[in-house]
């Protein structure tokens, strides 16, 4: 496991340097010895940066391994960003069930943990998530807020919408969110968040955001699986580095969290209206063993889907949903 430390410091500088960046340079930037930033150099090659060093010249920062690694995606944040500290992991079980182990030990706001690969992930209602290694971005980010817990579920749409702002602004695509918890490319899944959270004395301790997001999935890698999916390589026809690009949502994320501290309710809520796949639309929700059937009209405060059904609008908080329109495809 990594944590992010100086060595992001340190990238960052190589990073938006041109050619060399002298060690005392480095150095004076930030507020260290040489020692330390040759000792960050140092660190960095170990997991696997290639950075050239020339006498009286400086280093120069030649190739970046293809991991999320914290310094890569720490490199690339603002210093008030939600994703510090961010943990990364070559495998682990669920990012989200270490995540909840974290917190409930005291991890930070804010925190957030990477894997390159999961052996238990899971989506909602515990359905099993398994992607080949290097290929997704599986993250959680851990966050405190003060809330009650009907607002709990806003976070969620919160993620959907950072996901769909950072996707459209770097990668030139437009996904759409499926409530509550998906995102679709042409009527294929190419993310799902599973929100969960821990409540005492009736107010909110902290919540886990947990993330999947299909990458450079090939079609062979999706053979054999019970939905159509999207990929962003294969929308792109290009593979993604994935450091960056969970900077990006990080980045997101923390505006939009902003924007609900402040108070802009309203206007979170008519950008998630906008970029719903179900409005307007005919859909069925399974909640347990009931189902409902009805027009999706729009989104409560807490994040709840309105549906018409039988001449009255019911708000439903938990449920699988299906587009009519959609039903049966492949």
């Amino acid at each position: 496991m990594a944590a992010s430390s100086r060595g992001g410091q340190v990238l960052g500088l190589l990073l938006a340097g041109l050619g060399e960046r002298s060690g005392q340079d480095m150095a004076q930037a930030l507020g260290c010895t040489r020692a330390a930033v040759a000792k960050a150099v140092a660190v960095l090659r170990e997991q696997g940066f290639v950075i050239q060093a020339a006498p009286r010249r400086g280093y120069r920062l030649i190739q970046e391994p293809p991991l999320v690694l914290p310094a890569r995606v720490e490199a690339r944040l603002s210093p008030d960003s939600l994703g510090r500290p961010l943990y990364h992991f070559d495998e682990i079980d669920s990012t989200n069930l270490e995540a909840r182990r974290r917190a409930e030990a005291g991890a930070p706001h804010g925190a957030c943990l990477v894997a390159e690969h999961q052996s238990a992930g899971r989506g909602r209602l515990n359905r099993r998530w398994l992607a080949p290694p290097q290929t997704c971005l599986l993250f959680s980010l851990i966050l405190r807020p003060r809330l009650g817990l009907q607002e709990v579920f806003a976070l969620n749409n919160l993620m959907s919408l950072a996901l769909c702002r950072a996707l459209e602004r770097h990668c030139g695509l437009t996904p759409g969110i499926k409530w509550p918890n998906d995102l679709y490319l042409d009527g294929r899944k190419l993310a799902g968040i599973l929100t969960e959270f821990t409540s005492r004395a009736e107010a909110v301790d902290h919540v886990v955001l947990g993330v999947g997001l299909n990458v450079n999935l090939d079609r062979r890698h999706l053979k054999g699986l019970d939905q159509p999916a999207a990929s962003l390589k294969m929308a792109s026809g290009h593979a993604w580095d994935r450091a960056p690009l969970l900077a990006f949502i990080l980045e997101e994320a923390t505006a939009l969290y902003r924007q609900f501290l402040a108070g802009q309710h309203q206007e979170l809520r008519r950008e998630y209206e906008r970029r719903s796949l179900l409005l307007g639309l005919q859909v069925r929700v399974r909640e347990g063993d009931q189902v409902r059937s009805g027009l999706a009209t729009g989104f409560a405060a807490d994040g709840a889907l309105l549906l018409q059904e039988g001449g009255r609008t019911v708000a439903i908080h938990h449920g699988d949903v299906s587009l009519l329109a959609w039903e049966g495809r492949s």
